[in-house]
């Protein structure tokens, strides 16, 4: 079994990792599906000192359309992501 790393460099392969998958997958991800809930928002409760608040009615299909949009969106950038590796990857 060949390794893309060396034995004595496991512990920092992995650790960088981890850090890629936090910065691209973990951070970005609660915000970009909270801000498409946000969009398919259409009445929302403001106070009398003019702040927003609370969503009270929702549009449906504008936010299954955003929530699959960005699923699928994240899907094809990961399966084009694979295919490259796939075709990059050279065996030592």
């Amino acid at each position: 079994v060949h390794r893309c790393v060396p034995d004595k460099q496991r512990s920092l392969a992995l650790g960088v990792q981890s850090v890629f998958l936090r910065l691209l997958g973990t951070i970005p991800g609660p915000i970009l599906f909270g801000v498409a809930i946000d969009n398919s928002c259409t009445l929302w409760d403001i106070n009398e000192c003019k702040t927003k608040g609370a969503c009270w009615v929702y549009d449906n299909e504008r936010m299954a359309y955003l929530l699959m949009g960005i699923s699928a969106a994240c899907k094809i950038i990961t399966i084009i992501f694979v295919v490259m590796a796939v075709c990059l990857y050279k065996p030592p």
